[in-house]
């Protein structure tokens, strides 16, 4: 089995999907620490004169260094899902496909969200439905491995929960800090992701803007098309084993 391990990440950008594709079982890291001001919390869209903008999750992260990710709740406040609406609203009404994809967000945006984790997978989930991914979604917290494990160490821990032979890493820092040698022995290859992102038009600039959210892709080409140039990336893409140049 291939598997790919990650945080869950809101609304996340093409490269994460197109991880998530070429495996058998994507773990969500339900029980690691928030990342502060990461897309554990928000992603990255595009205003209508091109330059870049966040939009956020408002969530209570008073002690979140004491609680696993799973944990935090969201704000008490719901003002942050209008306000959100309201950011896409007015950054993609232009878009060729905004009658299509608005009111998807829309229907999210009006789920009662239990936790922060809660709120950021069922991001991907839609993403995920959208672009037919069929891969599973397992959480860690489902896993029964070893709880003091930590780095590399945690991650060859839930590749032998999960049942995995080969894992899947993203290029950076995990080509750095992975040992190798300890995953070998226990029967469990690393292959590391080499995503090339595809280029589309976007009506908020005229220079492609690349690692942005997929909401973007959805705006400016909808579901159809979307789910086109995104299979056809994945089937174009490679892997590599992290000896090559």
């Amino acid at each position: 089995m291939r598997i790919a391990i990650q945080q869950p990440h809101f609304f996340p950008w093409l490269g994460y999907f197109d991880k998530m594709a070429k495996v058998d079982a994507f773990v969500l890291m339900d029980e690691v620490q928030l990342e502060k001001r990461s897309p554990m919390t928000r992603n990255r869209i595009l205003a209508r004169n091109g330059d870049i903008r966040y939009f956020t999750i408002a969530a209570n992260q008073r002690g979140s260094r004491e609680k696993p990710y799973r944990e935090i709740p969201l704000s008490e406040d719901p003002k942050w899902k209008v306000s959100n609406c309201r950011q896409l609203q007015d950054y993609y009404q232009k878009a060729p496909c905004y009658r299509e994809i608005m009111p998807l967000l829309e229907a999210f945006y009006r789920q009662e969200f239990q936790s922060l984790c809660d709120c950021t997978v069922k991001s991907i989930r839609l993403v995920k439905e959208l672009l037919e991914i069929p891969t599973e979604l397992p959480a860690q917290s489902r896993l029964d491995y070893d709880k003091s494990q930590r780095k590399s160490d945690l991650v060859l821990a839930l590749c032998l929960a999960a049942g995995a032979d080969t894992y899947l890493a993203g290029r950076g820092a995990s080509m750095r800090y992975l040992e190798r040698e300890k995953f070998a022995e226990k029967g469990v290859e690393i292959i590391f992701q080499d995503f090339q992102h595809p280029v589309y038009p976007q009506c908020n600039s005229t220079a492609f803007v690349p690692g942005i959210s997929t909401l973007d892709m959805l705006f400016n080409c909808g579901v159809r098309e979307s789910r086109r140039i995104f299979w056809e990336t994945v089937k174009n893409g490679r892997e590599f084993d992290g000896t090559e140049g």
